[in-house]
């Protein structure tokens, strides 16, 4: 069997399959025209497996059948998509389009909302919907679908452009996400050449060397720059678009993987860098019997307070010392610092550890491209199960976002994802040994048990 027909085979049974789970749950497979909803949400997220292989197919497919040299252009223009999303975003386009209703706007009203050149914010609204991203219904008529509904807030527009900086307070945090990824994130990404080709930057593990730096002329550490007050905006940006990476599964973070329930009644959970305390919330509210602290710097920690006594009150009391940790979380922390300083961080979690003390690393671990993932593959939980060939060797890694998030942190502040090799060096270099891998379901971060030496 050709390449060609094995891709399409993948593709055609893969889609037959999905089609009958979604009839045996009585609801047809979702497409951008279906209304976004709490079920059709959680049918797609309970297939996610099933349609991995056949995205990653599809993906195959394109690269297959493109020329090579269009194949690349299309891809490096691909970068526009970015800001054309954080344009739609910041005009507040979704949640005008929710008002608006299924009818659709006409693109000079939609402009008008944020004063917004009609003309220019109709080529971005076109450039997105060329990507399934909102409908144009009539000439120079959009409105809303599924994909573009997921960035609304919810909130009336007038209340959003009274108060702009409020405008993501009480969501699910992905706007906020996709906002700071699009106008934050990406500057960094149009100097990453020029960055690493000169020998003063391109060799530094410095979090104030890296290009993002390089973009907005400033030695300030991106946490230290959003501190500043004219960046406000900024750090509520950030605050609440972490919500989005735990928020939508909650749930399953607090009671699948690490062994919480089995933990004795009054034991000390410390969220290392724990934001506003998202996972920490959703803790507290499965495993009541445990005690928890959240550890983040001092302008973060007051978004937190404010979140918690606002969402859950009565959690929050004064923090104390923090003596005999039970267990040390490090959630989405390590990723947020090259080698140089994720080596400090957990060399100082292991002085501080006792001999029983466990280390949950929550995190993403990049899949080698090739079949071979080597010694480390007889860690208790590391193996995952392989896509046929032709495909590449895991399906949910196919264009997928951990990879170019990689790309993202290194714009960022010369940090990393981590492949499953490199994190087991890291660990033994600084005390803990890696005793086993939880694995969930991407976009969920994978938890590693890790015990010291």
């Amino acid at each position: 069997m050709s390449t060609l027909d094995a891709l399409v085979q993948i593709i055609a049974n893969g889609v037959k399959d999905i089609q009958s789970k979604s009839a045996e749950r009585g609801m047809p497979y979702p497409t951008p025209d279906t209304p976004l909803s709490p079920e059709s949400e959680k049918l797609q997220s309970d297939l996610a497996t099933d349609a991995a292989p056949v995205i990653a197919a599809a993906w195959q497919l394109i690269a297959t059948l493109k020329r090579p040299h269009i194949y690349f252009l299309e891809l490096a223009l691909s970068s526009f998509l970015s800001g054309s999303i954080s344009v739609a975003e910041a005009a507040y386009v979704p949640d005008v389009l929710r008002e608006a209703g299924t009818k659709g706007l006409h693109v000079n009203e939609i402009a008008a909302v944020r004063n917004v050149d009609a003309g220019k914010l109709g080529r971005i609204l076109r450039h997105l919907t060329s990507w399934h991203i909102f409908e144009e219904v009539a000439p120079d008529v959009f409105r809303n679908n599924r994909i573009s509904s997921a960035l609304c807030t919810g909130k009336p527009v007038q209340e959003m452009l009274e108060s702009p900086i409020d405008r993501w307070d009480d969501t699910n945090g992905v706007a906020a996400l996709v906002s700071l990824t699009g106008d934050f994130n990406q500057r960094g990404n149009a100097f990453l050449a020029e960055h690493l080709l000169d020998p003063a930057t391109g060799h530094s593990q410095e979090p104030n060397e890296a290009a993002w730096q390089r973009a907005m002329r400033t030695n300030l550490v991106s946490f230290e720059w959003m501190e500043l007050p004219e960046h406000a905006l900024e750090l509520r940006k950030f605050s609440i678009g972490m919500r989005a990476t735990t928020s939508p599964d909650s749930d399953i973070i607090a009671t699948r993987g690490f062994e919480w329930e089995s933990l004795p009644s009054g034991n000390l959970v410390i969220d290392v860098g724990g934001g506003v305390g998202s996972l920490a919330m959703a803790l507290a509210k499965a495993h009541k019997h445990l005690r928890y602290v959240v550890q983040d710097r001092h302008a973060v920690a007051k978004e937190g307070e404010r979140l918690w006594k606002a969402t859950v009150p009565g959690f929050v009391e004064n923090c104390i010392p923090i003596k005999d940790a039970d267990v040390f979380i490090l959630r989405h922390i390590l990723h947020n610092w090259s080698d140089k300083y994720a080596s400090k961080i957990l060399s100082r979690l292991r002085d501080a550890a006792q001999p029983a003390t466990k280390l949950v690393v929550m995190d993403n671990i990049v899949d080698y491209m090739c079949r071979d993932s080597g010694a480390v593959a007889e860690i208790t939980g590391a193996a995952r199960s392989q896509a046929p060939e032709p495909l590449l060797p895991y399906a949910d890694s196919a264009a997928g976002s951990i990879y170019s998030l990689d790309i993202c942190m290194m714009c960022c502040a010369n940090c990393q994802e981590r492949t499953l090799g490199h994190f087991v060096e890291l660990l033994k270099s600084t005390g803990w040994k890696l005793e086993r891998v939880c694995r969930f379901e991407s976009p969920l971060s994978q938890q590693l048990i890790c015990s010291p030496l």
